[in-house]
């Protein structure tokens, strides 16, 4: 089942008010109890507007669609984690508060999803009525951070209108910002086919800003926010070498391990992406290459028949 035949939204008028809430939550988890018991309280009780997901690839898609108040997830998803998700979440949507679902108690996990900017951790057994009442308790809590005034001897909090401009405006928008379902679902189709021609580990698509487009495969907790700030450094080296033999820049990187290699090829304009393909140390260099940059190719067209928006007017 599609992301899209997946969407849902809540419909219930709210008794206090007479008026639906306008909070919008995306539950994100491979048991279909917990997300079709999740979904019909919040959209039933709570007259929350509601999106669902079942994997990270369609929770990643309508993350990118769609600006969520809240995310509800699982730990463990048929493909990536929620804890991946999490990571992804930190970068496309800064002001969506993240709840992991855990299937128990976990002290290192626990850390982890905190560490990473989860505002809440809850195990298996759950209490839908708890469940239901951290929801909302989050959500309050977010509202409450959006609308408080900042006061001169508060402490002082980061100012992100510069960032917040520039995923506004249609020009400067990261890629991850701009693509619709038809492009995001003809990439990840890309990315799988790439995955199981060259029997990678992982693939992935990141766009200039760190943020993920798209990915398959599995990754361990942490790798995926790791890869995706490694794609972003500046390799002074490899930078060096192209001034010294007069190119503007490398648009291939190969990282070989003891078990692992890694690929990287940056292309795409106006959108610079990089895809990087995650394989054991066994597989022809040659092959991933030749896989790897027809992929590459396919995907800047993707890319490129994105219809370029008008410049904001100046005045």
């Amino acid at each position: 089942m599609s992301a899209a035949e997946m969407h849902s939204t809540g419909e219930h008028i709210n008794g206090n008010n007479g008026m639906r809430r306008s909070d919008r939550i995306l539950i994100v988890a491979r048991d279909n109890e917990l997300r079709t018991s999740l979904i019909d309280t919040l959209e039933s009780v709570g007259g929350y507007m509601v999106n669902q997901a079942r994997t990270f690839e369609e929770a990643l898609s309508e993350i990118l669609l769609t600006e969520f108040d809240l995310i509800v997830t699982e730990a463990e998803l048929p493909d990536l984690s929620g804890v991946d998700l999490l990571a992804v979440v930190g970068g496309l949507r800064p002001n969506a508060r993240v709840i992991i679902i855990d299937d128990d108690l976990s002290a290192r996990s626990a850390v982890a999803v905190y560490r990473l900017g989860a505002v809440d951790y809850l195990y298996k057994p759950l209490n839908m009525s708890f469940v239901v009442m951290q929801i909302e308790r989050q959500l309050e809590l977010g509202r409450a951070l959006q609308n408080r005034p900042q006061h001169s001897d508060a402490p002082q909090v980061k100012d992100n209108s510069a960032d917040r401009a520039k995923r506004l405006d249609p020009q400067t928008r990261p890629a991850a910002l701009v693509l619709g379902r038809v492009q995001f679902n003809k990439i990840n189709a890309e990315l799988k086919d790439l995955l199981e021609h060259v029997k990678a580990s992982f693939v992935g698509l990141i766009d200039a800003d760190g943020n993920m487009v798209g990915a398959a495969g599995t990754l361990q907790e942490y790798d995926l926010q790791l890869l995706t700030r490694a794609l972003n450094i500046d390799h002074k080296a490899q930078n060096s070498l192209a001034s010294i033999l007069e190119e503007a820049k490398f648009h291939s990187t190969y990282f070989e391990g003891a078990h692992n290699g890694v690929y990287i090829v940056e292309f795409g304009s106006p959108y610079t992406v990089s895809l990087a393909v995650i394989c054991g140390t066994d597989v022809k260099a040659g092959m991933v290459w030749l896989y790897t940059k027809r992929t590459a190719n396919v995907i800047d067209e993707v890319l490129k028949a994105i219809p370029q928006p008008r410049r904001f007017p100046t005045f």
